[in-house]
């Protein structure tokens, strides 16, 4: 009994706003739970993550099955080759239902994999390109009001919606302290507008709307608006990821039009040499930006003149983590130095160029001085800066992102 209590509170710290992320561990506690209950959203989230976590291929394909999580199966499906080895003598294997065993000997012998409806795609760190699951989202069952969904929300354009008022409550400290003052609930008003509010309501409702580069800008500035911490911490996430494909001066935008002037250090911490923020100041919609935005990249320009070398990393050899000031490049062929700083700035190297090999030793050379200590990969790591986080991210549109914005592509 004590187990399944903490079970319980496992899934009420994963469905709470707090949102606590799901790990290898707790996947299997929550899966039993959220299939049970019927929680959709609870077991997309947990497919999604089985999705990109790994997992010997049965067990994947057990877990799919017994939780009726058809899309992971369907992928399963697909990414398993005709002729595979598969053990037809283990456990998990007789534990499967006739149909999954039916698609696993079709797809043996050279059947096409099934189709997976509704998906997206994602990307991770190192770039490989997956489907997830998603499903799809509405605000149909908000159109009108049911026993649940009792009291009516209204958005400043007049557009009302049914919610429960008390589940939102729990995501927004705005619509908390109005119940808490206000025994009447049947109707409350919010401070956005119907595009917001509707971003609002199906990023807080299961199965929760994904959040990405192309919606989080409603997003965002409702979760402003109606003081959702919840939602914030998810936005914030996203926003400060360097696997997020959108360049620093729309992030830093979106933070300052919704008033997180506290994260904008944090966000800065992603430009590593002064020209780029000297080239951030000349974008169209620079003169938008608060003062203080602009205060904190000047503060960030003084740190990187100050110090103008390389992000800190470790170092390979005594592991002790330093700043490159002055870096010397090592060819793997010749074993010619070389401390041309144009290196950096001319085309992209190819393989017989300074530091930049597919075998591994690309990127050789000495931290600080001539006698520093050895360190790898520092041409890599800046070519991965120009090309990543200042203008290959799609740049957001409408009232949210500065439809003018346009990244900046560094030569």
């Amino acid at each position: 009994m004590y187990r399944l209590h903490d079970h319980v509170l496992e899934m009420l710290e994963c469905i709470h706003p707090t949102y606590k992320a799901i790990d290898d561990q707790s996947v299997h506690i929550l899966l039993p739970l959220a299939f049970d209950y019927q929680m959709e959203g609870l077991l997309h989230r947990c497919e999604c993550f089985l999705i990109t976590h790994n997992l010997p291929f049965l067990e994947k394909v057990w877990i799919a099955d017994r939780y009726k999580l058809n899309r992971l199966l369907a992928l399963c499906l697909r990414e398993m080759r005709p002729n595979a080895k598969i053990d037809m003598n283990g456990a998990k294997y007789y534990a499967l239902s006739d149909r999954v065993k039916v698609l696993l000997l079709e797809r043996l012998h050279g059947s096409p994999p099934p189709e997976v409806p509704n998906t997206f795609l994602l990307y991770f760190r190192n770039w490989d390109i997956q489907e997830i699951a998603e499903p799809p989202l509405d605000l149909e069952s908000f159109q009108r009001a049911t026993d649940l969904n009792f009291a009516a929300i209204r958005a400043k354009t007049g557009r009302v919606y049914y919610v429960n008022p008390y589940y939102v409550a729990a995501w927004s400290n705005v619509f908390q302290d109005r119940i808490l003052t206000n025994s009447h609930v049947e109707e409350l008003y919010s401070p956005c507008s119907h595009e917001e509010l509707s971003a609002f309501l199906m990023a807080i409702h299961p199965p929760q709307l994904r959040i990405n580069e192309q919606n989080i800008g409603p997003v965002l500035m409702s979760a402003v608006k109606m003081e959702s911490p919840g939602l914030l911490k998810k936005c914030s996430a996203i926003l400060l990821s360097p696997q997020t494909h959108l360049s620093v001066f729309v992030r830093l935008s979106l933070l300052d039009r919704c008033f997180l002037h506290e994260m904008l250090p944090q966000c800065l911490q992603m430009v590593q040499r002064p020209e780029h923020l000297i080239q951030m100041t000349q974008q169209t919609t620079y003169d938008c930006l608060s003062t203080r935005a602009r205060a904190a990249m000047l503060d960030r320009l003084a740190i990187l003149l100050e110090n103008p070398g390389m992000q800190s990393h470790s170092c390979q050899r005594c592991k002790m983590t330093s700043t490159c000031v002055n870096v010397t490049w090592l060819c793997p062929h010749c074993k010619t130095y070389s401390s041309d700083v144009n290196l950096l700035k001319g085309a992209p190297p190819t393989g017989n160029q300074f530091g930049m090999m597919t075998s591994g030793t690309a990127g050789t050379g000495y931290c600080g001085t001539m006698n520093g200590p050895y360190h790898t990969g520092g041409l890599q790591q800046q070519q991965q800066q120009q090309q990543g986080i200042y203008g290959n991210g799609p740049s957001t549109s409408g009232a949210y992102g500065n439809p003018t914005i346009n990244s900046t592509t560094l030569r």
